[in-house]
């Protein structure tokens, strides 16, 4: 994923979820780049998406920590 590819996706989940993404649309919303249960286990371990926050028994993660943790994540490879 390039730069401008990461901005549009980072400008369609801040349109779509305002508020930020809930764990269990996490999957749907980054196109199963990320997966609910995978995420709740790292943020278990700490080493999971930041600036996540509660709403009742939700876990929320903000847009911008989605995309910073997906620019972490992310490895181009040569074939």
């Amino acid at each position: 994923m390039d730069e401008k590819t990461l901005r549009e996706l980072e400008k369609t989940l801040t349109e779509k979820f305002p508020a930020g993404i809930p764990r269990p649309q996490l999957g749907k919303a980054t196109g199963n780049l990320l997966h609910p249960r995978t995420q709740a286990n790292l943020d278990c371990t700490g080493a999971g998406i930041k600036g996540r926050y509660r709403v009742g028994r939700l876990i929320v993660y903000p847009v911008s920590g989605v995309i910073d943790f997906l620019k972490s994540k992310i490895e181009v490879v040569n074939a």
